[in-house]
């Protein structure tokens, strides 16, 4: 064979050995895919193996190996007080000043504050007769002239009356066959007769009523008709010789405007006004009775003193009997009588005798003033204490002291 055919065998036995070897690898990935299934299928014939699970075990309260495990609770050995509340209804004080508070609903508020300061509950016999939306305008819905006569009628006794009225007042007064605008020149004045009958059933009754004014709203409009009504009706209270309290600025910011927040009765900052900005929470009901309550204690214990007779003056009353320790032998005074059938005792208790203990000196010259006038100022010893106490002059500064500025 001639030399130059040798390429051309060559490139005619390549591809038949493509060929081949594509056979040969071809049976070699069947042989080896075989293989795998047999080991496929034998993993899959073997049983699975399913996981263990292990269940909790059941809880089992350890053992007390003291003297207590022969207990079953605790509680058995008072270890755990449970929490008691025990109410105890006293029986009211058939002395204390018997009040009643009559009104619109924040006089209701005012007697809830009443009834919730356990001091004042129980330094007061408190009788309430509040209707909520009542007022002076509409007497054809509640007429308080009416139920104030027979209260006052039922209760002779009373130490006082305490009303808190007007917050439904802002609405047209009807007199007679006339409707009056609110706040209107008419309207005023009929409104001052309705107060008048008011004050006027006190004053007959001889029983000191106490007025309790509007406080501030968060409406303005609201705010300041209500301060107009409580104008007329300080007016008309000043004029009868009765008491009005301000609730204004007692519920009120800095500024004197309305704020829903302030100080209780103890100092703590606490939301005093409801969500309407109108009447009050819990805390605002006791710190209105707390400012309704400072002037009835004067009230209450003017009316329940009692009456001294007035006895002719430079009159020498008996001492009381005591056991005689020190005797203190009479002194006559000047332009003074004694009575006669009235007999002086001279012995007054002043305690243990104590033996005297070195020399008494006085810390001061002592002088008998007659009268405030001209009584003059104590002598001092130094010149320096006159400069300071009567001239108000301070002391010169001493060189190298504290107060001395002169190296500057």
């Amino acid at each position: 064979m001639p030399r130059l055919a040798r390429p051309t065998l060559s490139l005619l036995l390549l591809p038949l050995l493509a060929i081949t070897g594509l056979g040969l690898s071809g049976f070699v990935s069947d042989q080896r895919a075989k293989a795998q299934e047999n080991v496929m299928d034998w993993r899959a014939s073997m049983p699975r193996a399913q996981p263990v699970r292990q269940s909790a075990p059941a809880y089992r309260p350890r053992r007390r190996t003291d003297a207590v495990a022969r207990y079953p609770d605790d509680s058995t050995l008072g270890l755990h007080m449970p929490a008691l509340r025990v109410e105890v209804t006293l029986p009211p004080d058939p002395t204390a000043p018997k009040l009643v508070i009559i009104g619109d609903s924040l006089a209701e508020a005012l007697a809830f504050g009443f009834d919730g300061d356990a001091s004042i509950k129980s330094a007061y016999r408190l009788i309430e007769r509040t209707r909520s939306a009542s007022g002076l305008v509409r007497d054809d819905y509640f007429d308080w002239p009416k139920t104030l006569a027979g209260l006052l009628a039922e209760h002779t006794d009373l130490s006082a009356v305490i009303i808190m009225i007007g917050l439904n007042d802002r609405q047209g007064l009807r007199a007679g066959d006339i409707t009056h605008e609110p706040l209107s020149d008419a309207w005023r004045d009929e409104y001052r007769k309705r107060v008048d009958a008011i004050l006027t059933l006190a004053r007959d009754a001889r029983v000191p009523l106490v007025w309790v004014g509007m406080p501030l709203m968060r409406a303005p409009k609201l705010s300041a008709e209500l301060t107009s009504i409580n104008a007329i009706i300080r007016d008309r209270v000043s004029v009868f010789g009765q008491h009005f309290v301000e609730t204004a600025d007692a519920f009120a910011d800095a500024s004197g405007a309305f704020s829903a927040t302030g100080p209780d009765v103890i100092g703590d900052n606490v939301r005093l006004r409801g969500p309407d900005g109108i009447h009050f929470t819990p805390a605002g009901q006791r710190k209105l009775a707390f400012f309704v309550d400072r002037p009835l204690r004067r009230i209450t214990a003017d009316r329940a003193a009692p009456a001294v007779a007035s006895l002719p003056q430079n009159i020498s009353l008996p001492l009381p009997t005591v056991s005689p320790a020190v005797a203190v032998p009479p002194v006559p005074v000047p332009g003074s009588f004694t009575a006669p059938g009235i007999v002086l005792r001279d012995t007054i208790q002043l305690g243990p005798v104590r033996a005297p203990i070195g020399e008494r000196r006085a810390l001061g010259e002592t002088r008998q003033a007659g009268s405030l006038l001209n009584t003059g100022s104590p002598a001092y010893g130094e010149t320096a204490n006159r400069d300071l106490f009567d001239r108000g002059l301070a002391p010169e500064a001493r060189p190298g002291r504290a107060d001395d500025h002169g190296w500057r």
